[in-house]
């Protein structure tokens, strides 16, 4: 067994945040072996809650709580999220390692928010944000450029001309650095997940469960797959929107102009709000009263605009034109509507 740490509570918030340097130095420092981990009979216990954190995560998005009385119990639990990650790279799925590392920043997020502004901050500083803390006005706030890359902008109240600035630095609330944080450690699982490979010693010991988690991502695929939606021809899609579909459904982090050029493309082609959300359903982070808002808000039902797609040029511009898959009408088009519109004249005229 691992050795005692002095203070319980210290190894509570070791087992609560596991993606912490203190929790990685406490393995570290007992020098446990990737073949203890795997194979010794003591850390059995870990090995199903890293099963267990996996299964929760596609299920429900969240790798789940258990009820930690004993210093066993909290060091099963700090141990469980190595292994989970371990089998994560094995099931070698995109859509699948996306959803595990949002379960992974969204648990985390539910314990970050109640924590004092002094644990928040010693997190930042672990992430290399850029946070100030004023204890005079009792103010947090972030620097500008860590805000945009992190801040999910998407969203109606993270948008930056709802947020009051200072000298480069936008004003949050603790809630709000809580939530910050969800999305860089959600960016850097996704990383760690992507930079690694499987081991043969991995894929051995969880073999069964390796291949039943992956059937249960395929049968989750098949089913997007048959899903119906609407008069949508996916065949007959620009290679740019052909790109988005593929990267929301295979839990890419799409950016807003990504986002809000899909949703004004199907809408329109005339596709439904319902058959839009059936398309970001399969998306790892789906939240339906939120995306339902997005959607009606670009297409105009709940504010006085309805928005136009970007043209071949703004896309471009905005970095959302695969030129490696340009093909030749797109080349002879200047819209994505166009090239649409051509795709069913093109299948009208061999009729």
């Amino acid at each position: 067994m691992l050795k005692s740490i002095t203070n319980m509570s210290n190894l509570s918030t070791l087992s609560k945040y596991p993606f912490l340097n203190l929790s990685k130095d406490y393995v570290k420092e007992n020098n446990l072996t990737i073949n203890e981990l795997l194979k010794d009979p003591l850390y059995d216990r870990a090995r199903v809650i890293g099963i267990e954190r996996l299964d929760n995560a596609f299920e429900n998005r969240d790798v789940g709580d258990r009820t930690l009385a004993s210093e066993s119990d909290h060091i099963m639990e700090l141990l469980s999220y190595p292994i989970a990650r371990m089998i994560a790279v094995c099931i070698d799925d995109l859509f699948f390692k996306r959803r595990y590392a949002l379960s992974e920043a969204i648990h985390a997020y539910k314990h970050l928010r109640y924590e004092n502004i002094d644990f928040l901050l010693d997190v930042s500083k672990e992430f290399d944000l850029n946070i100030k803390f004023s204890d005079e006005t009792n103010k947090l706030s972030i620097y500008f450029v860590d805000y945009l890359n992190y801040a999910p902008t998407r969203y109606k109240e993270w948008k930056m001309v709802n947020k009051s600035m200072d000298n480069g630095f936008i004003f949050i609330s603790r809630k709000d650095l809580a939530r910050l944080i969800q999305e860089v450690l959600r960016d850097r699982i996704n990383k760690e997940l992507d930079n690694r490979k499987c081991t043969k010693e991995v894929s051995d010991s969880f073999h069964d469960d390796i291949i039943r988690i992956q059937n249960k991502v395929r049968s989750h695929r098949k089913k997007i797959e048959e899903m119906p939606v609407g008069k949508l021809d996916m065949n007959k899609l620009p290679p740019c929107i052909k790109v988005i579909i593929s990267d929301i459904q295979s839990g890419e982090n799409v950016s807003h102009m990504g986002r809000f050029t899909l949703v004004s493309f199907l809408k329109s082609i005339k596709l439904s709000t319902n058959d839009i959300l059936k398309i970001f359903s399969t998306a790892p982070d789906y939240q339906e009263e939120r995306t339902r808002y997005q959607v009606e808000h670009i297409a105009g039902d709940i504010s006085s605009t309805k928005y136009k797609p970007p043209g071949c040029d703004k896309m471009r511009t905005y970095g959302l034109c695969p030129t490696d898959l340009v093909d030749d009408l797109c080349k002879r088009k200047r819209h994505p509507l166009s090239y649409y519109k051509a795709r069913w004249y093109q299948e009208k005229k061999k009729k």
